[in-house]
């Protein structure tokens, strides 16, 4: 390895001796590998969350299915009844108040499914 730097900032003792310490530290350094038992201890914990989400997998895409359903039908009875309720016709003020109820609720369940399905 050559010692002269890349560049032509001249070098003091001090960088000479931590860049010799750092060499030698690497020239002595032994990676140890874990013990078996940990070895296999890692991999079934990790084969279990494997299952874990592959098992989950359905359900995650079965609320988000049900989510944007349920986004859809929402944004359309607003959008198509709520035009009308200004007029007197259409939703009442309660049941339009039911709808968004239900819409808060619903956003509120679709955010913590997909936070835990993150986790």
């Amino acid at each position: 390895m050559n010692d002269a730097p890349m560049n032509d900032v001249p070098l003091n003792d001090k960088d000479l001796q931590l860049n010799a310490t750092i060499q030698q530290m690497a020239r002595q350094h032994q990676p140890e590998l874990p013990s078996p038992g940990v070895i296999w201890w890692r991999a079934q914990i990790q084969k279990k969350f494997a299952e874990q989400h592959r098992i989950e997998r359905p359900l995650v895409i079965m609320r988000m299915l049900a989510g944007t359903v349920g986004l859809v039908a929402m944004a359309w009875l607003v959008l198509n009844y709520g035009v009308q309720s200004a007029g007197g016709t259409g939703f009442s003020g309660g049941l339009f108040g039911l709808c968004l109820l239900a819409f808060g609720v619903f956003v509120v369940y679709l955010l913590t499914s997909l936070r835990e399905s993150r986790s």
